[in-house]
């Protein structure tokens, strides 16, 4: 992957023209690592990462659905970018998902934020508490209704789910667990940005032993795709 990529690199030295200003969002350090190392980042400050060479950086928010809200609010201006892309290990709550596969969030939502009635749990987003958000939020779920590249369409599509303990709680109109997304999800849609979250499957919920799961494949895959993704746009290929 490093070879072809600064083989890319050298063939596209004058092809800089490109109009993309994107911004890259990850969770953590490990998920983004190839990012760093392809794109020559520099580290800006301990969240934000940015190429020397191209109109991309990176947001390393924390983990969880408040670090997420939190640094995107604050550690960049959301407003500069015309294309957003949140990247991250997921599980599944399928146990026939191939680890290692990547795939398109379409729609997240807040899965353990909620109210214990007599009717049993409702979620907040349901409740008429929050009905300032039905803009944003739609039956509880927040959908990706930007016009993200025709790439990334190909991409096997599924419902997220952020909570922080998947198996506290039974999902079953969702495919995976997000942990944050849908807090990046809600930030793009309120800023009416374009934007995608691809997550690659590390485990499957319920299923597979926490010292099984792969985390290193599912970085690999999505990393290479979005670098082709980035290859082409620069190239004008897209």
């Amino acid at each position: 992957m490093g070879l072809y990529w600064h083989y890319i690199k050298i063939k596209l030295i004058f092809a800089k023209t490109s109009d993309m200003n994107l911004l890259l969002v990850s969770a953590t350090k490990h998920e983004a690592n190839i990012f760093i190392k392809e794109l020559r980042m520099k580290e800006i400050n301990s969240s934000l990462y940015a190429s020397s060479e191209y109109k991309i950086e990176l947001l390393l928010t924390g983990i969880g659905i408040t670090a997420t809200l939190f640094s995107m609010l604050t550690d960049v201006d959301i407003r500069k970018y015309n294309l957003i892309i949140n990247v991250g290990i997921a599980g599944s709550f399928n146990k026939n998902t191939e680890l290692g596969s990547i795939v398109n969030v379409t729609s997240d939502n807040f899965g353990d934020i909620g109210i214990n009635s007599e009717k049993g749990f409702i979620p907040a987003f349901k409740t008429e508490f929050n009905d300032k958000f039905r803009n944003l939020i739609n039956n509880g779920y927040i959908y990706n209704t930007s016009d993200f590249p025709a790439f990334f369409h190909a991409l096997p599509k599924c419902k997220g789910v952020s909570v922080n303990l998947p198996e506290a709680m039974s999902f079953p109109e969702t495919d995976i667990e997000t942990m944050e997304g849908a807090a990046f999800m809600l930030v793009c849609k309120h800023f009416k940005k374009v934007f995608i979250q691809i997550r690659g499957i590390s485990n499957i919920i319920g299923y597979t032993q926490r010292k099984d799961w792969d985390i290193n494949t599912p970085i690999k895959n999505y990393s290479e795709h979005i670098l082709e993704f980035i290859q082409k746009s620069i190239n004008n290929e897209i």
